[in-house]
């Protein structure tokens, strides 16, 4: 199994025009936090711990509320974190061959971008393993230094929603999905996690429906590792 930094460095060339736009997903949840009371030092600590920025909105929002316990932090970020299961799931066949070290140690940098992109490369015919984690470590880069960036500059740039920056990461994922879509067998799964989604939106908003968003990233998974079966 190959596990080189020539891989390494494709998946970084691949992944600097995600974390871009990661850079600025992070800077609105940076602003988001910081306006919630966080400081510079914790909310960089938050996105490099929880490394998730669905989960950690969802967190902020639980700790605005002034009752939110250990547990019920913990159970949210659990949930609405579990598709990385899925994720990992997918990848397991193709990435377990490098050893559990170098497995584990990529898995660290995986996040929804850089899973489509390591999905698509693998479709594409992609060996070398060490694309992921190359892929990942640009966009932990833009991640934490946009947090960083909009939690200090919170009293001098808009709110996050003002800018599009809540709309960028749906919009990468919808391109994404797209260009796996090669027949209509394809449409199935996506459809029904879209559905969830959008039904969860309306019966108990936008929060819980990041869960809908995790299972319909879990049916692609499912799709794409009977592809890969």
């Amino acid at each position: 199994m190959v596990f080189s930094l020539d891989g390494f460095r494709r998946g970084a060339r691949d992944g600097v025009p995600l974390a871009v736009s990661i850079f600025a997903y992070g800077l609105g949840f940076g602003l988001v936090a910081a306006q919630a009371g966080f400081g510079v030092v914790k909310s960089v600590a938050m996105s490099a711990a929880i490394y998730s920025g669905s989960a950690q909105l969802a967190a902020v929002n639980l700790l605005q509320t002034g009752q939110a316990t250990i547990w019920a932090l913990f159970a949210a970020i659990l949930v609405i974190n579990a598709r990385y299961l899925l994720f990992g799931a997918t990848l397991q066949p193709w990435l377990w061959g490098a050893g559990p070290v170098k497995a584990y140690g990529s898995l660290l940098l995986l996040g929804d971008a850089n899973w489509l992109m390591t999905m698509r490369a693998i479709r594409a015919g992609e060996e070398d393993r060490a694309y992921l984690a190359g892929t990942g470590a640009p966009i932990a880069v833009g991640w934490l230094s946009g947090t960083a960036l909009g939690a200090a500059a919170v009293s001098v740039l808009p709110r996050p929603e003002a800018l599009g920056f809540d709309l960028m990461l749906p919009c990468f994922a919808a391109g994404m999905v797209t260009a796996m879509v090669h027949s209509r067998v394809d449409l199935l799964p996506v459809a029904v996690g879209a559905g969830a989604a959008l039904a969860i939106f309306h019966l108990a908003g936008p929060a819980p429906a990041i869960i809908g968003a995790g299972l319909a990233a879990g049916a692609v998974a499912a799709l794409m590792h009977r592809g890969e079966a």
